[in-house]
């Protein structure tokens, strides 16, 4: 029974976080990626929360398996939504340090060109 009440309040302790982090990383470059994995962390812990609460349930019954299968289901969507985000601060990067490399090449040719008039 300990164990419970220390897995739904680790459990409500990430939904909170991730709700206080939601609010604070919400403009950027990178928002679209970390409103993603705080969403998809705020799943999870719910998810965990009804895996939790299916011990208070008699085993095999109809409400533990019906409470199993939801935080499962639940737990499992909230993974997906965590790793689009995780995959959009990839595509955010990957562009950021295509852009980067682009400019800096440009910035060569210039230089290039601008000693090729001096001459």
């Amino acid at each position: 029974m300990t164990l419970d009440l220390v897995s739904i309040a680790a459990a409500l302790g990430v939904g909170y976080y991730a709700a206080k982090m939601f609010y604070h990383m919400r403009q950027g470059r990178l928002e679209k990626g970390w409103s993603q994995m705080l969403i998809g962390a705020a799943v999870i812990a719910s998810g965990y929360f009804f895996l939790t609460v299916e011990d208070l349930f008699l085993a095999y019954s109809f409400f533990y398996e019906s409470v199993d299968y939801i935080g499962t289901v639940v737990c499992t969507a909230g993974l997906i939504v965590f790793m689009m985000g995780l995959r959009s601060h990839y595509v955010a990067w990957s562009r950021g340090s295509r852009s980067t490399k682009l400019a800096e090449q440009r910035a060569k040719e210039r230089d290039r060109d601008t000693l090729v008039d001096l001459k």
